[in-house]
């Protein structure tokens, strides 16, 4: 993609629909009630299981979901990609969708975030704070656009919350998504998955999380903002070239003072190598009987993406557009 225009990047797409720990760890929902459909039973010809015959009620669906079907050896897994915040998972999802989730043996999602312990992953430890490290100038900016409360509170911590912050600021404040689904699932008493310890997760977003990339979003905010929007837009369209284009541009990579040339090791690092780690866990839960899996959109459509991954591992995978 072209660079003649400021626009938000696969920086901060990656920290919009791929993590929101800061977010999650401190809006997580209340457990919904279990859905009253009874889970069904094995379906004819081997598959583990399948959709209750009715629906739970749902309010009118306005998201066209990223969702899939990943089958093999009779054992099916559904993957849905979810965007953190912004999309009322139990409103705005396709009821076909939940009630998928109701009749899951197991659910499955990218890391534990309920854990306390993750909000201490995000504590410094290096003696420093943000404001010392953006300067007082761009400090207040910061103050500014997250509010002096939310952006003090962040002062000892690393980059990524404040960066995380802004990447969410301008989304409608949801529950989040995949915090919703597996408060779903825990109610139903559900097997949990999880696909890399949180740890693993922050270190691989860490090093692309600096105070050069929030003064970068912090320059380019108003472009960013019409971004934000437009993913969103996006997203509730199932649009998923739309999406998947958000992770080609370099414009914010390039502000912080990063090489063009090594844009490619944060895909790897962040998207890539992750989705990789995540198969043997995905086949292991196949094995097991099957499942629903909720992770960032990204992750189902964007490079090396983990459908294609499911593919070469010997799964036929096929969306799924409807009950």
């Amino acid at each position: 993609m072209g660079h003649g225009r400021p626009r938000s990047t696969a920086i901060a797409t990656v920290f919009t629909i791929a993590l929101s720990a800061l977010v999650a760890c401190k809006s997580t929902p209340k457990a919904p009630p279990p859905s009253p459909s009874a889970p069904a039973q094995p379906a004819p010809g081997g598959d583990s299981w399948a959709p209750p015959a009715t629906a739970p009620a749902a309010a009118t669906a306005q998201v066209k979901p990223f969702f899939f079907r990943a089958e093999k050896g009779g054992r099916a897994l559904y993957l849905l990609g979810t965007i953190h915040v912004g999309v009322d998972a139990l409103t705005e999802l396709p009821p076909w969708v939940l009630a998928q989730l109701d009749a899951a043996p197991a659910f499955a999602m990218e890391t534990d975030l309920s854990d306390p312990a993750t909000v201490q992953l995000l504590v410094r430890t290096d003696g420093k704070t943000l404001a010392t490290e953006l300067g007082d100038a761009d400090w207040e900016r910061l103050r500014q656009a997250l509010g002096p409360a939310l952006a003090d509170g962040m002062n000892s911590m690393k980059p990524f919350a404040a960066l995380s912050a802004l990447s969410l600021k301008d989304l409608p404040m949801t529950a989040p998504m995949d915090m919703t689904l597996l408060s779903r699932a825990k109610a139903a008493g559900k097997r949990l998955v999880y696909l890399e310890p949180v740890a693993d997760q922050l270190a691989a977003i860490e090093p692309y999380a600096t105070a050069a990339d929030i003064k970068a979003l912090l320059d380019h905010a108003a472009e960013a903002k019409a971004d934000t929007l437009k993913m969103v837009t996006a997203y509730r369209a199932g649009d998923a070239a739309g999406l998947r284009a958000m992770f080609d541009d370099k414009t914010l990579w390039i502000a912080a003072g990063r090489d063009p040339a090594r844009f490619g090791d944060f895909i790897e690092a962040t998207l890539g190598k992750r989705n990789r780690g995540w198969v043997p866990h995905l086949v292991a839960m196949a094995d097991a009987g099957g499942g629903f899996v909720a992770v960032g959109a990204g992750h189902l459509v964007g490079p090396e993406n983990v459908p294609d991954l499911l593919t070469a591992a010997g799964f036929t995978v096929t969306p799924v557009t409807g009950p």
